[in-house]
Formats: structure tokens, sequence, C-alpha cells
């Protein structure tokens, strides 16, 4: 029988109110990283000094903060590098992301955010990203779904691939089946609603699925892509179309800002955002967890409603 924990998709909050400080931890042990929610303004120091006592005593590997403007010299005086930005994140403004690594060799000065490697690699990207916008998305459909739907669809799917790939070594899943309680991907904000967008090849049969969370307060939501492994042409063409229909669907219901955070090693993936009108505006550094390596992300964002 095997007693292995399953990682769980959800982060693990904790409510801080003192004197001095007032903010949510939200841990995301998986990817040992800390995200800080702040509600009141102050003594910036102060609180990154109880910060690093977290960090110390937890051993995470990053901390990070998602803040307007006004809010932005004060963590970067605590040492916080300025990450990215999420337009209308709050609705009415935008959101700053600030990041902090816990490496003494690490110094937010010190980056160098216009690299030669990661501008060649964006060019890469828009590069790529030109071709798509050439693919015809035809003989797909696109749908909301439940989320009891989703592990039918995935297990479907997941049948298709094996079958088709039946001579060669069977490849794992790329994520663990989720339970019904639980979303599809890592949690990334609190107080949030959580959509699923199915999209089919209505010939092959071949699917993929979106979900997003999303922050009804401040009508922003967060994308992701379960098959975000894209090896040939029909499975760009059926993930583009699955999220140009799902950005069409989010504008309907009242979105306002809509955002996605995509591993910088995976070109494909990042294509299809530039490809659908998102714009790159941030670059995470060490954001999620692969084994033992930390991994870059790249956010890309687009705005609906001005």
């Amino acid at each position: 029988m095997d007693n292995t924990k399953k990682r769980s998709n959800l982060l693990v909050e904790q409510m801080v109110r003192n004197d001095d400080i007032f903010c949510s931890l939200l841990y995301d042990e998986g990817n040992s990283t800390l995200r800080v929610v702040d509600f009141r303004g102050g003594n910036f120091q102060q609180k990154q000094d109880y910060l690093k006592r977290i960090q110390a005593a937890e051993g995470f590997r990053k901390i990070f903060t998602l803040i307007e403007r006004d809010d932005m010299q004060g963590w970067q005086r605590c040492g916080y590098l300025r990450e990215g930005a999420i337009p209308g994140y709050y609705r009415r403004s935008d959101a700053y992301i600030m990041g902090w690594l816990a490496d003494e060799d690490w110094r937010a000065d010190e980056v160098e955010e216009e690299s030669e490697e990661r501008k060649e690699l964006l060019n890469n990207i828009k590069e790529l990203a030109v071709t798509y916008e050439e693919m015809k998305g035809t003989g797909f459909r696109a749908e909301n779904i439940t989320q009891e739907e989703v592990p039918e669809l995935v297990s479907q799917e997941l049948e298709r691939r094996t079958t088709k790939t039946k001579t060669t070594k069977k490849s794992k899943p790329p994520l663990e089946m989720p339970t019904s309680d639980e979303p599809l991907f890592m949690q990334f904000s609190r107080g949030v609603e959580y959509y699923y967008f199915g999209v089919q090849n209505k010939r092959t049969r071949q699917s993929n699925l979106l979900s997003c969370e999303y922050q009804d307060c401040f009508g922003n939501a967060k994308i992701d892509l379960y098959f975000d492994s894209l090896k040939n042409k029909t499975d760009v063409a059926l993930a583009r179309f699955g999220l140009v229909s799902f950005v069409d669907w989010l504008a309907e219901i009242g979105t306002v800002a809509i955002f996605a955070l995509v591993d910088a090693d995976n070109l494909e993936m990042n294509a299809i955002y530039a490809s659908a009108g998102f714009k790159n505006t941030g670059w995470l550094n060490q954001q999620v967890s692969k084994g033992k390596k930390a991994v870059d992300q790249i956010l890309w964002t687009t705005k609906l409603v001005v």
C-alpha cells in the first residue's frame, strides 16, 4: 500500500494581526514559496524582519507579494525586486509583483533583468507566436464545464494518448488527478472561484482543459492549461483555440484582467499566450520547483476593460 502523501493544490493560509502587522500569509509548501497579502501600510522593514524570521524557521526559498504602486518603494528598500505588473488586477489599479529570494548570494539590485539570454528567449517566443497566429482553429469546439466534469475529460484524454502511443513506453500524466474538492492547479490567490473550460477536436476527439481562478471582488482571473506539453501543430492549434475561447467567455462575465504564469523553459506555451494577444509584463525568478531545481516563470497579461 502506497502511503505517500498526495501533494495538495491548496495553499495554507495564516492570518497575522497585531499592532504593527496585518496580513495574510499564503504558504505553498510544494514550491517552497510564501505569498504575503498585505492589508495595511506602514513600517515595511518591520514586516520584512518578521517574514525573515518565518523564512528562517520554515526554510522557504522565496517570499513574494502583490501590491499597488504606492507601496512599491517601501518593499524595494527592504530588498525586494519588482518582478512584474498585472494591469487592472485590482480592477481600477495595477498590481506589482515584488519578490525576495532567501539566498545570501542574491541581491535585488544585482539581478540582470536585460540579460542576453533572456532577450534571446523572448525574441524566440515572439517569432514562434507569429507562426501560431496563422494557424486555423477549424473543427474545434470549446465550452465551459463544471468541476465534476473535469476528471472524465482528463481521463478520456489520457486514455486516448496512451492508446495512441501504446507501442512506446507509457508516459505519466503531466499532473496528478485532483480531488473533487481541490482546484486543478496550484492555488495563487485567496477568496477565489474556479472555472473550467474544455476544448476538443471534433474529428479526432483530442481534448485539452483550461482552468482559471477568479477573484470576483477585483474581476481578475489566472489561467492555466492542463496538457501543456505541445508536441505538434494540432496540440498548439487546439490549445490556442481553447485559450482564445476562454478569454472571450471570461470577458462576457465581466473579467477585467487575465494573467498566466508559464515556466520559462516551455517555449511553446509562452508562444501560445503571445499569439493570443497577451503581453509579457514580468519575469518571476525561481518561482516554482521542478524536482531539485527552481524554475523561472514568465508573466503574461491582458486587460479587457479600460
